[in-house]
């Protein structure tokens, strides 16, 4: 029991190392490339959301699939951890603790302003087999929410400053935020936190927005009546209808928190714009299967001399931990 507990704290300490490495290598690339990118769009939501969540994903497996078996099979018995072991065994559960807290408080503020806005809701549009949740009380025009099994909530004055065909392809922009599970997306950013990451994290949303258009919209008339619902719902809205709950997708806020009138605008301006030029066809570029190949060569490579692997492990554990 004492053996395996020394695995585990080496294998935090492991993890802690690793994941403050190689998070702010992450935010130096991402500044670099943010600071020559001349596109106002912002690419594939995939890679960002990818390349946000990295340092935790390689963190999390090389503790646990990696170091903790590495030190399993070739660590002496006999103690010989140094405190700076503990202290960064310490900050590792730290980070843990601290994403654990943020995902709590983002679901149960969330939670409370949708019982805020449903308050008025009759009970007939909240079965669970509705396509649709109605709200008041001040809700945005359309909002994605739910984690497991997301629902998309309309406001009572976007049924009414919007047409019916606008009404149906902001509905589907949220069943593309759903379909993307963004929502589920943004509890994992909420998991992994790291100072320096807010840019990156405002790029993902910006690209899941545009991605969320595209895939509403499947002629040129679609296009423009969604650029019309964006238009109409931003001269219509107040100033606290374009904020969102940390855990949802709105159909014209991409951020939790409202810090500009202008960068919202220039969010709407960037989308209209785009969906004013729709020429048939657009998608932004898919890179999961590509991402899932690699991936998979990585593992199979791994898999194939998972003992070298191991052996490396365990030297460089040697190393990085006192």
């Amino acid at each position: 029991m004492m053996f395996a507990a020394r695995g585990v704290i080496v294998s935090l300490a492991f993890f802690a190392v690793v994941y403050c490495t190689l998070s702010p290598v992450v935010a130096l690339a991402w500044w670099a490339v943010s600071r020559v990118r001349r596109e106002r769009t912002a690419g594939s939501p995939e890679f960002l959301f990818g390349m946000r969540i990295l340092a935790f994903a390689v963190s999390g497996v090389a503790a646990v699939f990696f170091a903790f078996p590495s030190f399993w099979l070739m660590e002496r018995a006999a103690l010989d951890e140094d405190a700076a072991t503990f202290v960064l065994a310490g900050c590792a559960l730290l980070i843990l603790g601290a994403g654990l807290v943020r995902v709590l408080g983002a679901q149960i503020r969330t939670m409370r302003t949708v019982r805020q806005w449903m308050a008025e809701t009759p009970e007939g549009d909240r079965e669970a087999g509705s396509v649709a949740l109605s709200a008041a009380n001040g809700a945005p025009a359309l909002i994605l929410v739910g984690i497991g099994r997301p629902r998309v909530m309309v406001s009572d004055m976007a049924a009414v400053v919007l047409s019916h065909d606008e009404l149906q392809v902001a509905i589907r922009h949220e069943l593309g935020h759903k379909r993307s599970r963004d929502n589920l997306k943004k509890v994992l950013i909420s998991a992994t936190p790291f100072p320096g990451m807010s840019s990156l994290e405002s790029a993902w949303r910006e690209a899941a927005e545009l991605a969320a258009d595209d895939a509403a919209v499947a002629s040129r008339q679609e296009a423009l009546d969604l650029a019309a619902a964006l238009l109409k719902l931003s001269r219509s809205l107040s100033p606290a209808q374009w904020a969102e709950p940390a855990l949802a997708s709105g159909l014209i806020s991409g951020s939790s928190s409202i810090r500009s009138s202008s960068i919202n605008s220039l969010s709407i301006s960037l989308r209209v714009e785009r969906l004013l030029a729709w020429q048939g066809g657009r998608r932004i570029a898919r890179v999961w299967p590509w991402a899932l190949s690699a991936l998979g060569i990585v593992i199979a490579g791994i898999a194939s001399h998972y003992g070298a692997t191991l052996a490396l492990t365990h030297r460089l554990t040697e190393l990085l931990v006192p």
